[in-house]
């Protein structure tokens, strides 16, 4: 499998469909003005009452309000990240199908498997957590195995196990170019990330526009996961 040439054909693909980006990219910035709100906003609070301009007795209501703040914000978070990852995967399977897609498109094929989508991040969850406990190495590979998950659900319309399942094989039988493939979607990730933490020494704007740029590298990723699938499951 030509690894590289399927980096480049994503690149060409998310270019004609820019569109791709949009769920990704919305949801990473909801997150921002949420965690800005909520979060903040309490730890705000805090710093004021350590700086004695509140009671010391509304430390504890405001500290119960910030937890909770980061709690809804995890959740919601989850929940926008996995419809926005659905949708984003959707279009991408339309887009290298018939050249075009749509976010209404994207929509429908999220809200049709998000029951799947949600049941297999639940377990995928607890078995890459598992797995980092020991040692994280165990998570890694955990992660490495079934990382076609929720390609397969939205791509082959199966359920969250048979997905699982599905991964596990596809990953299994080509092993090879699946390192290779993971290796390097590590090595992009790194170098997004190392842009985003340039972007975040620059307050407010710049932590935005490193979230608008993983939303990106989560929609390119998408595509390429996609090719990458379809490459390895399509029979010679």
């Amino acid at each position: 499998m030509d690894i590289v040439g399927i980096f480049k054909e994503g690149i060409e693909v998310s270019k004609k469909n820019y569109i791709i980006f949009v769920p990704t990219v919305a949801a990473m910035v909801v997150m921002f003005v949420l965690t800005l709100i909520l979060v903040g906003g309490g730890m705000l609070s805090i710093g004021l009452m350590g700086a004695g301009r509140y009671s010391p007795g509304a430390i504890p209501s405001s500290f119960g309000a910030l937890m909770g703040g980061m709690f809804l914000v995890m959740i919601i978070g989850m929940i926008l990240g996995l419809f926005a990852h659905g949708m984003t995967v959707g279009m991408a399977k339309e887009a290298i199908d018939t050249g075009a897609t749509s976010i209404n498109s994207g929509i429908n094929i999220a809200m049709s498997r998000f029951a799947p989508l949600l049941i297999a991040a639940i377990l995928v969850g607890i078995i890459v957590a598992i797995g980092s406990v020991l040692l994280v190495i165990p998570g890694l590979i955990a992660a490495f195995l079934l990382m076609f998950t929720f390609v397969v659900i939205v791509v082959d319309n199966i359920g969250a196990v048979e997905a699982m399942k599905k991964s596990f094989e596809t990953v299994k039988s080509h092993l090879g170019d699946a390192v290779i493939f993971f290796i390097a979607m590590i090595v992009i990730g790194l170098v997004f990330g190392i842009v985003r933490m340039v972007l975040n020494v620059i307050p407010v704007l710049g932590q935005l526009l490193g979230m608008a740029l993983m939303g990106i590298f989560g929609g390119y990723i998408s595509v390429v996961m996609v090719k990458v699938y379809r490459e390895l499951t399509t029979p010679a």
